[in-house]
């Protein structure tokens, strides 16, 4: 049991990982093409996350419609597979599970992170541009 959320979090961390690999590269990108430095790796990864959530998001990325669509199938399979694996641990764990409490917080966080990841999924697969833009808020 230990090792199924163990799985879910190393999971759940690549997935920070590669995506602020991504977002890095973005800005770093867009920032020398406005002839300006952009700051380390380490630092723009594990600088304060108060700065980064705190400040708007101004720009948009489009991704090409076959990315879109192949990101959306992925995200979706994976938000598929963690409510897998919530429905496995409610059906297997219940018997088996000393502490309910500790099997019910892991079986709801599994829940939201495949709902979330699912939901995301569907809207990627969507034709519309702001599949990843919230709404009320501008985007350039």
């Amino acid at each position: 049991m230990t090792s199924i959320l163990i799985a879910v979090v190393a999971i759940w961390m690549l997935i920070i990982l590669v995506s602020g690999t991504l977002a890095y590269r973005y800005r770093s990108r867009q920032m020398r093409a406005a002839g300006q430095e952009p700051p380390s790796y380490l630092v723009y990864i594990l600088g304060p996350f108060a700065t980064v959530f705190a400040t708007p998001v101004t720009t948009r990325v489009s991704l090409p419609r076959p990315l879109r669509i192949l990101l959306g199938i992925v995200v979706s399979a994976g938000g598929l597979f963690f409510l897998l694996i919530a429905a496995l641990v409610i059906v297997w764990g219940q018997s088996r599970h000393s502490q309910p409490l500790v099997l019910m917080a892991m079986v709801g966080f599994l829940i939201i992170l495949g709902a979330a990841s699912a939901y995301l999924g569907v809207r990627l697969l969507k034709n519309d541009d702001d599949a990843v833009t919230r709404k009320g808020h501008d985007a350039a």
